[in-house]
């Protein structure tokens, strides 16, 4: 291992690419502008799906979803068919801030997704957004009632931006102040080897501004980058602060481009004759009726009803199962919105994008960890279409608060003072990166 490398990382939530590029061009972000120019700055593909809960388990074991664990916000346990939020614990692979701290580096981690509950460092780890209550967030704990006494907020309520649109912009913009605020705090108390804080507000911001910022529409496009001058008010004071021993590495997870629809695909399935209930609405998975041959969960994930994997299967695996996935696939790709535009722009096998060998792809009926996450099938949408996962929904299409959603291309990486190859492409590859900076040989 390397001695004396130190780096911090900054990361910007669904922060696309061609966002900073535009921001840099307008004058919004100078600090920014003047990093690039001695530094990497390309742009970097997400995994699919392109969630944060999925991107940053990826970033943090180099792994993809059969290989971490983490397909989605929600999974499901088909031999109950209960479903349930993975969060860390579920995690399959070492995390780079676990191996570092193995190997005695000190560690400080904020907010980054899929820290939850969380687990222990060689420093100080601050969970993520699927923590609600900060007091029982951190490693030591002591850090959690430390943060919860100063105000600090894991996230942003989105439920406020449905009542009051101003009223979430002020509240997202308090929660990225106290966050930077306890960000320095715990920066100056000591030489840290890591130090990582993850920025969610912007991603929040895209969600629900986005359309604003696009069409230039007042008040929120101004606003939209006064935003995003704070965040680069942020990037100059972190070159400020940086010794001359100490790399900065920024990246995004995934990008973002203006919401089209949102499409309820299990509406879909039972508007075609794939999909029935015990009980409408339904409550949860377990009232999917034995007639059914498949369903879907969040983003554009299919499983097939099947025999002896799902509780009540009513598709036999072989031919059957063969001839419903390619019939299924067909359909979808015929998928069109209102304006009769095409949704759907591919349907992949699960195993394929899942980081499962063609070879082994039958080992997903027997294999636990594969059994539960990997979909038979992955629809991937025309950019600006959202695949909901809602179990019942009274319509195929709809728009509600959203106006942003994600893209797998458009994401960022940013590196000075730290290698960044031309071979890296996704974010699991900043994994590599981050492991030759310290020199640590494949864990």
């Amino acid at each position: 291992m390397k001695e004396k490398q130190r780096l911090f990382i900054l990361a910007l939530d669904g922060t696309p690419f061609s966002l900073l590029n535009r921001l840099m061009d307008e004058g919004v972000m100078p600090n920014l502008r003047e990093l690039v120019k001695t530094a990497t700055f390309r742009e970097l593909h997400s995994v699919q799906p392109p969630l944060s809960s999925v991107a940053w388990a990826s970033f943090m074991t180099g792994g993809k979803p059969a290989q971490h664990g983490i397909s989605g916000f929600v999974e499901r346990e088909p031999r109950t068919m209960d479903w349930f939020v993975p969060k860390a614990d579920r995690l399959k692979l070492p995390t780079v801030f676990q191996i570092l701290s193995d190997r005695g580096k000190r560690v400080f981690s904020m907010n980054v997704p899929l820290t939850y509950p969380p687990f222990k460092v060689n420093g100080i780890l601050i969970s993520g957004f699927l923590n609600k209550d900060i007091g029982k967030g951190t490693y030591p704990p002591a850090v959690g009632a430390f943060l919860k006494a100063k105000g600090y907020v894991v996230d942003a309520d989105i439920e406020m931006a449905k009542r009051d649109l101003q009223s979430f912009f002020n509240e997202l913009w308090d929660v990225l102040e106290k966050r930077i605020e306890m960000m320095w705090h715990f920066y100056e108390q000591e030489a840290w080897d890591l130090f990582m804080t993850h920025i969610m507000e912007t991603d929040r911001l895209h969600h629900i501004f986005w359309k604003y910022f696009a069409h230039d529409l007042p008040p929120f496009a101004e606003q939209f980058r006064r935003f995003y001058g704070r965040i680069d008010a942020l990037i100059g004071k972190v070159q400020q602060k940086l010794s001359d021993d100490m790399a900065l590495l920024m990246l995004s997870d995934h990008g973002f481009t203006e919401l089209k629809y949102e499409v309820y695909l299990n509406r879909w399935l039972a508007e075609n004759g794939y999909l029935y209930f015990e009980q409408v609405p339904p409550k949860s998975l377990k009232d999917l009726h034995a007639f059914s041959k498949a369903y879907s969960l969040y983003p554009g994930r299919i499983f097939i009803h099947l025999k002896g994997r799902e509780k009540f299967g009513s598709v036999n695996s072989g031919v059957e199962y063969e001839r419903l996935c390619q019939e299924l696939s067909g359909k979808l790709l015929k998928l069109r919105d209102p304006q009769n535009k095409p949704v759907i722009k591919e349907v992949r096998r699960g195993y394929e994008l899942y980081g499962i060998p063609p070879e082994a792809g039958n080992q997903m009926f027997t294999d636990p960890l594969r059994l539960g996450i990997v979909p038979d099938l992955l629809a991937l949408p025309y950019k600006g279409y959202d695949l909901k996962g809602v179990l019942w929904h009274d319509r195929l299409f709809d728009r509600k608060v959203f106006s942003g959603t994600h893209t797998f291309v458009d994401a960022f990486v940013l590196g000075k003072g730290i290698s960044i190859p031309d071979s890296v492409e996704a974010i699991p590859d900043i994994f590599k990166v981050i492991q030759s900076y310290f020199g640590i040989g494949k864990s």
